[in-house]
């Protein structure tokens, strides 16, 4: 009886799955475009989206150079930039190019003000994936794009990638090179996936930021290859929504030895939140006197939770830089705040080859203290080769943030201050060179335990 059944039901079975329709792929040649990285296939590439969008389907890109500026994503598609093809963006400061837009967001933001440009956007999308084996190159050394002395100019130069207020988007195995700004970045976005991308910013000019992660919830980003001549993987609130639940795994972080940024960052804006991440199998390097892990709350955030494992430093100015402070920035309808850094714990890192002689530093401010904060199974061979032991450490002063501020400190290990508890358990410091200093100064900490 079972067999007259199974033969009964294998026909209605077979005319199921071959009456699937499989999702259709919209070719960018089939649009009018060129491919060949001199035509501006801009209209081309939007038909062929506006065309996809909502479908399911994929626009495809192969066999070509597809030269550009700005085009806007739907929902309920997929970019395809298959390893024959390239996305250029186009060097070019027109409105046409690269129209000026100011975010939308649900909370007031200060990002509003920057990120007005952008070579791929999707604006309120979901339901969206970019992939493939391919390239998109920004050029982002064009000469109106490389000053970057003056304030305010992230608003002029555009990303290569931004997402605002979207829902389930995943980025996956594409390489972005040579941004005129930030790299990629997604604001007030949730479900976010960045798998197995390639950056490379290229030695241009700073403010060019690998992925820089905004108001989002819910985010994985692992086996990334991140090269950057500013912050690598940086985290940043400009409202309310703040960051949450997020997992960072198996990526290499390089900084390409440039006098700007940090490897792995919280901050420096953080008005919201950072809560309730894991980090994890982080190799950060070159990041030439800066540091490789920084947490910095300095516009009111609440960061919290925050697991940081199985890492390795290399060629770094310093390790960990954890400041707690005040620069009295907000949005409107509310007022400025003090926030709060609470339950770090830093476990089984590695750092050696450091380029200067500064400590790690972990510093609140007078009347606000850092809480809970555990090293666990720190392994650090720091530079040494002080002899003073007198030094001062300056409180933090209201100019932007770095630990290579601070100077070389009165210690060659960690410099902790106002802070209610640290507890360092099973660690060894050592140094290259011989170092009069001791490998912790405790200022204004209640309770301090080593194991």
């Amino acid at each position: 009886m079972k067999k007259y059944i199974l033969l009964f039901l294998l026909p209605v079975f077979f005319q199921c799955t071959t009456s699937e329709k499989k999702p259709k792929v919209f070719n960018v040649y089939d649009f009018g475009a060129k491919g060949d990285g001199i035509t501006n296939d801009q209209q081309a590439i939007q038909k062929a989206i506006d065309a996809c969008k909502g479908s399911g389907g994929t626009v495809l890109f192969s066999k070509g150079t597809f030269l550009t500026g700005q085009v806007l994503l739907g929902s309920d598609m997929t970019l395809n930039i298959d390893s024959t093809a390239t996305i250029l963006g186009i060097q070019s400061d027109a409105e046409s190019d690269y129209p000026h837009h100011m975010i939308e967001t649900k909370f007031p933001n200060r990002m509003l003000q920057d990120c007005q440009r952008r070579l791929i956007y999707g604006n309120h999308v979901q339901n969206v994936t970019i992939t493939g084996k391919g390239k998109i190159d920004g050029q982002g050394d064009y000469e109106p794009w490389m000053n970057v002395k003056e304030l305010g100019t992230e608003k002029d130069r555009p990303s290569i990638l931004a997402f605002v207020g979207s829902k389930n988007i995943t980025v996956s195995d594409i390489t972005m090179v040579d941004p005129a700004c930030w790299t990629q970045v997604y604001i007030e976005s949730d479900s976010v996936t960045i798998r197995n991308i390639k950056v490379h910013t290229g030695n241009l000019t700073p403010n060019r930021d690998g992925i820089d992660i905004v108001d989002c919830h819910n985010v994985l980003i692992e086996d990334c290859d991140i090269k950057s001549e500013d912050d690598g993987i940086c985290f940043k609130s400009g409202s309310e929504y703040g960051c949450k639940n997020v997992i960072v795994r198996n990526c290499i972080i390089d900084k390409l030895n440039v006098n700007a940024g940090n490897c792995f960052k919280f901050g420096t804006d953080g008005l919201g939140s950072f809560m309730n991440f894991e980090v994890s199998g982080l190799t950060l390097k070159n990041a030439y006197q800066n540091s490789a892990l920084v947490i910095e709350s300095m516009d009111g955030a609440v960061i919290d939770n925050i697991l940081i494992r199985d890492c390795n430093i290399t060629n770094s100015g310093q390790a960990i830089f954890m400041l707690l402070a005040d620069r009295k920035r907000t949005v409107p309808d509310r007022k400025p705040r003090i926030g709060t850094i609470s339950n770090i714990h830093f476990k089984n890192i590695i750092g050696k080859d450091f380029t200067q002689q500064y400590p790690s530093i972990i510093t609140g401010i007078p009347g606000h203290n850092i809480q809970n904060v555990t090293f666990e199974n720190l392994n650090f061979q720091v530079k040494g080769g002080i002899e003073a032991t007198n030094q001062t450490v300056m409180e933090y002063d209201g100019k932007y943030p770095e630990g290579s501020k601070f100077g070389n400190t009165n210690t060659h290990g960690f410099f902790i201050r106002h802070t209610d508890k640290v507890d360092f358990i099973n660690c060894k410091i050592t140094t290259d060179l011989p170092d009069a200093r001791p490998w912790l100064i405790q200022e204004n900490v209640k309770s301090a335990n080593i194991n």
